[in-house]
């Protein structure tokens, strides 16, 4: 239901944010969000290839990280249980991972224009600088043959 809710808020207008919190598109680039999905997905995958221990290799508040980055460079709002699905832990154990990332500055909860009973989560410009600076030092650990997610492969 909650995912219903969310999909049906996503249809609308993305409500303004906090002034701490980051505007949408701000400091997206498109290679760096390419791979970031690509390493957001790469670990669902790695999930599915592991099955049950893949619950032991769990890294909640980097995975609710990379989500909202990935929500916010494409101008979606994510609600906090949607959070807390991207993160692949149990909603309790995602709450409190939440928390950690907002007591760092890394995210902001706002109430939900549509629904009072539920929270928006949206990552703050550092946040987001800091996953774009750590995605351009990922990408320059990778050989430069490398393709990143939609390049050409030389």
């Amino acid at each position: 239901m909650a995912e219903a809710d969310n999909a049906l808020y996503r249809l609308h207008e993305r409500p303004a944010v906090p002034s701490k919190a980051a505007a949408g598109g701000v400091g997206f680039t498109g290679k760096a969000a390419d791979l970031v999905e690509g390493i957001y997905r790469a670990r669902r995958l790695r999930d599915d290839a592991f099955g049950p221990i893949a619950g032991q290799f769990r890294e909640p508040t980097w995975d609710i990280l990379l989500d909202l980055y990935l929500a916010a460079a494409k101008g979606r709002p994510v609600s906090v249980s949607s959070a807390c699905i991207g993160s692949g832990a149990p909603q309790t154990t995602a709450i409190r991972h939440l928390a950690l990332l907002e007591s760092a500055g890394l995210v902001v909860r706002s109430p939900n224009p549509m629904d009072n009973r539920a929270g928006i989560v949206t990552l703050t410009e550092e946040a987001i600088r800091r996953v774009d600076d750590w995605a351009r030092r990922v990408r320059g650990t990778w050989k430069a043959e490398t393709a990143l997610p939609g390049e050409a492969v030389a």
